[in-house]
């Protein structure tokens, strides 16, 4: 069977009709140039070449396999080129899943603006998904990685967690509100106030960090209505039903009757993370990755310390 080192003799010999400067570009001697188109030759069954000691000319049968010979190798070092691409990561697909709240914090933003222009060949699939079903996603495999709040409780020693970027926490008011006039309010000056929270459980995500401020500041709340979207809490308490504790981005969402205002005297963020398999084979997530690295090193957007 002809391999590509034969087809790579014929299109070579074709050019140069030179037996030495076509061993110098194949980088082998002449006789090792010659017995490899005697194997050639016999392989096929016919003279590809007519040579005597002034002048080299390609056969018939060369004229014939030289066309498929160049697209041979056209293919091959096409083929090269997507090998080498995928094993950088540059190939293939990557499903990350994002809360929301990514979007308005510039977390999203920022690590897609870095990733994306290293990988313009990867299939990228973006999934808006609460972070307690991403979780589960990306143990399953359904997601590559996955933008999520922590704490999770009892999770999975098969995924790993990075941290991206910590929030301060604010809070949202009625704007006809007592405390909406001040620069800045405490927690302790809310306590029995009415309350709109999450609908996910005090040691889970952003839920955890409102809990663990409740607690620094004393107070118990009186949580009326829960939600499982910022944007639906602010509009309840654009509604006058309560007052809710928020990350900060969350200023971004403007609403007529609704202010925000920074929280003295708290100590307590909300940890965004990355997560994704420890046991993970994909060049694409590989590349994610590194470049997630880069941007913490990079910027101050995304901290990861408390």
């Amino acid at each position: 069977m002809l391999t590509l080192k034969h087809y790579e003799l014929l299109t070579v010999l074709a050019e140069e009709l030179h037996f030495g400067r076509a061993s110098q570009r194949l980088g082998m001697s002449q006789p090792q140039l010659t017995q490899q188109l005697k194997q050639m030759e016999d392989i096929v069954g016919t003279r590809l070449f007519d040579r005597t000691r002034r002048k080299v000319a390609i056969a018939p049968a060369g004229q014939l396999i030289l066309p498929d010979a160049r697209a041979v190798i056209r293919h091959a070092q096409r083929a090269e080129d997507v090998a080498l691409r995928a094993g950088r990561g540059l190939l293939g697909e990557l499903s990350l899943g994002y809360i929301g709240t990514a979007g308005y914090n510039g977390v999203l933003t920022r690590v897609l603006r870095n990733f994306r222009p290293k990988a313009t060949q990867i299939d990228l699939r973006l999934v808006q998904m609460d972070l307690d079903r991403q979780f589960p996603e990306v143990i399953a495999g359904n997601l590559d990685a996955g933008i999520v709040r922590l704490p999770y409780p009892d999770i999975s020693p098969h995924l790993a967690t990075r941290s991206l970027h910590f929030e301060d926490l604010w809070i949202a008011l009625p704007k006809d509100h007592p405390q909406a006039a001040r620069e800045e309010v405490s927690l302790a000056a809310f306590d029995g106030a009415d309350f709109i929270a999450t609908h996910l459980p005090p040691n889970m995500g952003f839920a955890a960090a409102v809990q663990a401020a409740w607690a620094e500041a004393g107070i118990t709340p009186n949580i009326l209505y829960r939600a499982p979207q910022f944007a639906s809490i602010v509009s309840l308490v654009e509604a006058g039903l309560g007052v809710a504790v928020v990350p900060d981005a969350l200023r971004r969402v403007h609403l007529p009757g609704v202010v925000y205002r920074p929280l003295a005297g708290t100590t307590k963020r909300a940890e965004i993370a990355l997560i994704y398999r420890r046991d993970r084979e994909s060049p694409p997530l590989e590349l994610f990755l590194s470049s997630i690295d880069q941007d913490i090193a990079e910027g101050p957007d995304l901290d990861p310390t408390p």
